[in-house]
């Protein structure tokens, strides 16, 4: 299976090329790239039928498939490690480096570095110093690279299954915008590095942890970061049920909340995939993705080995009760009937669509279900997005949790 995860990657151009003497790196590691490629989904309505596990396997837990690919930095030391105090790389869109974000290799004795979490479509200037015991600076290595890719998954030390839910294409014409709403595993164990990366190189400045059972009262990322704990519950079974519908409610009016305060938020449950999937569900359908790419995002945690597939019981109800919503020809229609019956207003959710939707740059917005492979422009402004005025009743038949 490994020979021909690699063997399709290869056949497809996905890995590094050079491309007017720029090396072109693709932020997706092989794995995800196959499973992006295979249009199952979209042919077969069938949830009995699941092939992420063609793609990461059953012991995923250990091969960190939950994180990117990325550009490769070596480099030869000037000087012992004993000399070095620091090592940096920055890495920023400009030649002048403004606006840059930092890397530390976790040792002085380093000589390579993957840098990781960068955006897609994007040209990247970098540069790694040494900063010595006495106060001088050594230049070791400097370069430039581009971006391709889609899904975003990200590396943060100390959590896990985190990804930028940006960059899916949407019935709109109009893909997901990046760098503002992200989801993970829990943040208990999130180290140093892995704050700095949330916080200085994410710019993640607002926390919704989604478990009853947690005890926290702020953020483990830090005193500066808006902090909200809200008691979820996952599936068709939350998405009916009157306590948890208005956690939904609750959740999604702090995130709106947050959004006009210019804030970027990650919203986590314990591994990120039942109350944070069902959560991410919600937001992403009534941003306009299309079921297929909604069962494809879901079943990314398996990419960390937990094991989530579109046949199972409780994912898949999920669209046959959203739908019940109608009409049934606009699957976006039907989850912004859903938040709306539950008590978000219409002004919020256009509100929503106006800021994590990106416009062309003909300004026009389809109808039709885009093709998967739609890559975030580097221009692209928001647009406000119309309304649904279908409003069906909430009373549609749950079963009862046990």
């Amino acid at each position: 299976m490994k020979k021909f995860i690699v063997a399709l990657a290869l056949l497809l151009g996905l890995q590094a090329w050079t491309q007017d003497n720029i090396e072109v790196v693709n932020i997706e590691n092989p794995e995800l790239q196959a499973f992006l490629a295979d249009s199952t989904y979209f042919i077969n309505p069938d949830y009995s039928v699941s092939v992420v596990k063609k793609y990461c396997g059953e012991k995923a837990f250990k091969k960190g498939l939950d994180r990117p690919a990325g550009k490769v930095v070596t480099w030869t030391p000037t000087a012992s490690s004993d000399e070095i105090s620091e090592i940096r790389i920055t890495v920023s869109e400009h030649k002048d480096y403004r606006d840059s974000i930092t890397y530390f290799p976790g040792s002085t004795k380093a000589s390579t570095y993957t840098i990781m979490n960068n955006f897609p479509n994007r040209t990247y200037y970098y540069k790694v110093e040494e900063f010595h015991g006495n106060g001088q600076v050594a230049q070791v290595a400097q370069g430039v690279y581009r971006t391709v890719g889609q899904v975003r998954m990200m590396r943060v030390e100390g959590a896990h299954n985190v990804r930028d839910i940006g960059g899916w294409p949407t019935q709109f014409g109009i893909p997901i915008r990046y760098g503002r709403l992200y989801r993970s595993g829990n943040m208990d164990r999130v180290t140093n590095t892995g704050r700095h990366d949330f916080v200085d190189n994410m710019g993640v400045t607002a926390e919704l942890d989604l478990r009853g059972e947690s005890r926290l009262k702020s953020s483990p990322l830090g005193h500066n970061v808006s902090f909200k704990q809200i008691t979820n519950d996952s599936y068709a079974g939350a998405m009916g049920n009157k306590k948890y519908r208005q956690a939904f409610v609750n959740d999604l009016n702090w995130i709106i909340a947050r959004l006009r305060e210019g804030k970027n938020i990650d919203w986590h449950c314990a591994v990120g995939c039942d109350r944070c999937g069902t959560l991410s569900f919600l937001i992403e359908g009534v941003l306009g993705v299309c079921e297929a790419d909604l069962c494809r995002d879901y079943e990314l945690s398996s990419f960390r080995g937990h094991k989530r597939y579109r046949s199972n019981p409780g994912f898949r109800r999920v669209i046959p009760y959203i739908r019940k919503f109608g009409p049934a020809d606009d699957l976006a229609a039907c989850f912004y009937n859903y938040w709306t019956q539950a008590g978000v207003s219409s002004e919020d959710l256009d509100y929503l669509r106006s800021v994590m939707l990106e416009q062309k740059k003909n300004n026009e917005v389809k109808k039709a279900i885009t093709p998967h492979r739609i890559h975030r422009g580097q221009d692209l402004r928001p647009v406000p997005m119309p309304s649904h005025n279908v409003a069906p009743t909430m009373a549609v038949p749950v079963r009862k949790r046990k």
